[in-house]
């Protein structure tokens, strides 16, 4: 009791002061006229466990609509607001629905959270899995008459590829962005890239893919 009573009156006219000023500063603000605002914001994952990919069946980024004093809704910028989904107790290979609201929005003091578009997101945990796939070069294009390819030869040959388990596994071989062969007419190396169709499969090494396009006439 001794303890509390010291905490409570411990520079009183100090904390007195503060809570006077913080009312003051909010009937100011209360006094103003409201305005909305709406921004496109990231959802930010926290507490994802090591080697875990984290699945999403909706877009990468959230409505957030805001209502506030015009003074402040006026210096808000997207940087200022960031949604959050905690996933620290969620099942490993379970979906789960979260149900947005404004406890996963982090506002400047005085601003609102009227809506957010999507309400709801599912979301899926599983275990990150890498392999090995073959690189295929893909061409575009013909080479003129009387010519021909007689080999595309491409180094390196395979990539390691990581993900989501249910992605990796999947694959086989991962294509190259094209490679133009129009009016080629002897061979030529090329630097090219892998062609990503899924976003969740990613390639960690950096490696330039070199191309080697052998062409001869035809016999």
């Amino acid at each position: 009791m001794r303890y509390l009573k010291e905490l409570l009156f411990n520079n009183w006219y100090l904390k007195l002061f503060s809570l006077i000023l913080a009312a003051a500063l909010w009937a100011l603000i209360a006094q103003e006229s409201t305005s909305e605002v709406f921004f496109e914001v990231p959802v930010e994952y926290q507490n994802v466990p090591r080697f875990t990919e984290v699945i999403a069946d909706s877009a990468k980024t959230i409505e957030v609509r805001l209502r506030g004093p015009s003074t402040l809704i006026r210096e808000i910028s997207a940087k200022d607001i960031s949604t959050v989904i905690d996933l620290e107790k969620m099942q490993m290979n379970g979906e789960t629905t979260v149900n947005l609201n404004a406890q996963h929005v982090h506002t400047p003091f005085g601003v609102e959270v009227v809506r957010l578009t999507p309400s709801r997101v599912r979301v899926s945990l599983e275990p990150t899995d890498s392999k090995e796939l073959y690189v295929l070069p893909a061409t575009t294009g013909h080479v003129p008459p009387g010519y021909q390819v007689e080999a595309i030869l491409v180094k390196p040959s395979r990539m390691k590829a990581e993900g989501p388990a249910s992605h990796i596994r999947i694959l086989e071989s991962v294509m190259t962005t094209p490679i133009d062969l129009t009016d080629r007419t002897s061979t030529f190396i090329q630097t090219v890239d892998l062609d990503l169709p899924d976003s969740l499969v990613r390639f960690p090494e950096t490696t330039p893919i070199r191309a080697e396009v052998k062409i001869r006439k035809k016999q």
